[in-house]
C-alpha cells in the first residue's frame, strides 16, 4: 500500500512532499569484555519537487541526528538488557513514532537475538563480517561488512549528514572511539577498520548500524506517491 504524505507546497501540477521522519535504534550487544551500547537516531528524509501523480523518488537528503547514547553496565544479564531496551522503545519520546530496532548479533549469536524477538520488539539483526559485501539472509537478518558500516559512517559525518548532540553524556566517549579507530591494509590491499588494542568500539558500532539501516531502508523501500487534494 502506498504512503500518503502531507505536502508542504503545492503549485498546480508540482508538489513538494513534506519531510518524512522516523527513528532507528542501534544496539551493539556486549556483556563481559565490552558493554552493550545503544543509540537512538532520528532520520529525516527530504524530497525534491515532483509532478502530481508521480512515484515518490528517493530523498534528496537523509539527515541523521543522534539524540540518545547509552552504555549498559558490564556483565548485565541479557534478559535485563532486553527489558531495558523494551522500556526505551516504550518511553515517552519514542511513543507513537515509526521506529526500528537494529541489533548487532555478531558476538552473541542468534539465541540472544531471539530474546528480543520473543519480547515483541521486532528487531532487525546484523552480523558484521569481513570483506566489503552486504547480504540479506532473510526478512529480518543481514550480513554486513564492517568496512561498509564504518566507511558509510565516516562519509555521513564528513558530509554533515550525521550529527550527534554535543550535550549527550556519552558524546565525548563516541568521539574518542572514532579517534581510536584505525584502518589497516592486508598484503592484497584490502582495508579493515578496528579499534586500537585495548580500546572500545561499542558506541561507534551502535551508531554505525543505525546509520547503515537508515540508508538501507530508504534505498530499498518501495513507495508510491499518492496525491490528496
Amino acid at each position: 500500500m502506498g504512503l500518503v504524505f502531507n505536502f508542504g507546497h503545492n503549485t498546480g501540477c508540482t508538489i513538494t512532499p513534506a519531510p518524512r521522519t522516523h527513528y532507528v535504534i542501534g544496539a551493539d550487544l556486549g556483556q563481559v569484555a565490552d558493554p552493550t551500547a545503544l543509540c537512538v537516531m532520528r532520520v529525516t528524509e527530504t524530497y525534491p519537487t515532483i509532478a502530481e501523480g508521480a512515484s515518490l523518488p528517493r530523498p534528496k537528503r537523509i539527515q541523521m541526528d543522534v539524540g540518545h547514547l547509552e552504555r549498559l553496565p558490564l556483565r548485565q544479564a541479557y534478559p535485563d538488557q532486553v527489558e531495558h531496551v523494551r522500556r526505551l522503545l516504550r518511553s515517552d519520546f519514542l511513543a507513537g513514532v515509526r521506529k526500528t530496532l537494529v541489533v548487532d548479533q555478531t558476538g552473541v549469536g542468534r539465541p540472544v537475538f531471539d530474546m528480543f524477538e520473543r519480547a515483541g520488539l521486532s528487531p532487525i539483526g546484523v552480523t558484521i563480517t569481513a570483506g566489503d559485501q552486504e547480504t540479506r539472509v532473510n526478512h529480518s537478518n543481514y550480513r554486513v561488512a564492517k568496512l561498509l558500516l564504518i566507511s558509510r559512517l565516516q562519509a555521513a559525518l564528513h558530509a554533515n549528514d550525521l550529527q550527534v548532540a554535543s550535550e549527550l553524556e556519552e558524546a565525548a566517549t563516541l568521539v574518542k572511539e572514532l579517534q581510536d579507530f584505525r584502518a589497516t591494509f592486508s598484503d592484497a590491499g584490502h582495508a579493515s577498520f578496528n579499534a586500537r588494542e585495548g580500546a572500545h568500539d561499542d558506541l561507534v558500532l551502535a551508531v554505525a548500524i543505525a546509520a547503515w539501516y537508515a540508508e538501507h531502508d530508504t534505498r530499498n523501500r518501495s513507495q508510491v506517491f499518492t496525491y490528496r487534494a
